[in-house]
């Protein structure tokens, strides 16, 4: 099953894979940056990276199935396992940001230059989503 089926399969009321993964990832050797990953077991790992320091920070939580099925249902809608950005060579200094999705044996990789994605509205909702997951709850 592709990652597409295997999320549409998931939107439409199938369960959340354990072994399901989601990781955001905008890195930068230089600037720093931001991962996060979404595991299909509920857990959410923020790591940032701010310029200059050598460690990330880290935050981790644990979220629900729903709140994780939100997600997938927003990689539904983006289509976000379609690579938009034409293959180009990385301009100096580009950061550019990822999205791997993995689920059932099959994963898929998107990516987007950073300063592109306030415009293409894709990988930054993803991001703010996935952000969003590791907001206390009250």
């Amino acid at each position: 099953m592709s990652v597409e089926s295997s999320l549409r399969a998931i939107v439409g009321g199938g369960e959340l894979p354990r072994d399901h993964t989601i990781t955001y990832d905008d890195m930068h050797g230089l600037w720093g940056g931001t991962t996060i990953v979404a595991r299909g077991s509920g857990h959410v790992e923020l790591r940032e990276r701010p310029p200059g320091a050598t460690a990330p920070r880290v935050s981790e939580c644990a979220v629900s199935p729903e709140e994780l099925s939100a997600l997938v249902r927003l990689l539904v809608e983006l289509e976000a396992w379609e690579q938009r950005t034409p293959p180009a060579e990385p301009l100096p200094d580009e950061s550019r940001a990822t999205l791997t999705i993995s689920v059932g044996g099959q994963t898929s990789a998107v990516w987007e230059r950073y300063n592109d994605m306030a415009e293409n509205a894709r990988l930054s909702l993803v991001r703010e989503k996935m952000r969003d997951l590791l907001t206390p709850r009250r």
